[in-house]
């Protein structure tokens, strides 16, 4: 969503977070303006945030020009889109919803944009009784819980690398951060068969969830042991689990 607030003499718009209400990025007044449609062929320009001065589109010449980057980053669909082109407009007018992070999962090669702040009292509202409950484990063989994308949906990754929301450029390799048993490096040599096996059979076996609780929820556990026998020995010496 947008947030106008004044400060100084000064109209600052905002983008928030759908879930968390926590600013984004600044945004331009370009950035939120359209233009009204007219057939006497006169344009208006206005200058955004480089000082460039640009013609102002029309709301539908708009949303055609935007709509391709919005889809890409997870915040609109196809069917949304053509929506907004015939309603001229977005949810928020020059903006569809807006989340807090996108990422791309370097494992599975997958980009999400999702709100990330799941302590945050707003995101609790919306997503306590889903994101925490207890069904939802915070690891299994698709990834850690990493967030809720904009249909409330559970983000799940393996390995994030996080993409600049204002400029769109990824992080470097070398700051990709692994979640859960893949910060662990036997771990994450596995194979992806056997990273899903690992997962399924611990978490299995009650006696051993018991014992290190939390650890093998999230699968951080993995990281007591040098390598995937030791490992697989410790939860099978419980009566009935097996890896």
């Amino acid at each position: 969503m947008i947030r106008v607030r004044f400060t100084g003499g000064r109209q600052i718009f905002e983008e928030i977070c759908e879930h968390c209400k926590e600013k984004i990025i600044d945004l331009h007044i370009s950035d939120v303006t359209f233009a009204k449609e007219r057939s006497d062929g006169i344009t208006f320009k206005i200058r955004d945030k480089d000082n460039r001065l640009q013609t102002l589109d029309d709301p539908k010449t708009k949303i055609m020009r935007t709509s391709a980057s919005f889809i890409s980053k997870g915040l609109l669909d196809v069917e949304e889109a053509v929506t907004a082109s015939r309603s001229r407009g977005f949810k928020y007018g020059a903006r569809p919803e807006a989340m807090c992070s996108q990422s791309i999962d370097t494992v599975t090669g997958i980009t999400a944009s999702y709100c990330y702040k799941t302590t945050n009292n707003n995101f609790l509202l919306k997503y306590s009784g889903s994101f925490h409950t207890g069904s939802e484990v915070d690891t299994n063989s698709s990834g850690s819980k990493v967030g809720v994308d904009r249909r409330g949906n559970v983000i799940r990754m393996k390995a994030i690398k996080n993409i600049d929301i204002l400029t769109g450029i990824p992080e470097s390799d070398a700051n990709i951060k692994y979640k859960g048993p893949l910060d662990t490096a036997w771990f994450r040599k596995a194979s992806s068969s056997d990273q899903a096996r690992y997962i399924k059979g611990a978490q299995a076996c009650a006696a051993y969830v018991k014992r290190y609780g939390k650890s093998v929820e999230d699968m951080t556990i993995v990281a007591r042991y040098s390598d995937a026998k030791s490992f697989i020995t410790d939860v099978q010496l419980n009566k009935g689990c097996k890896i």
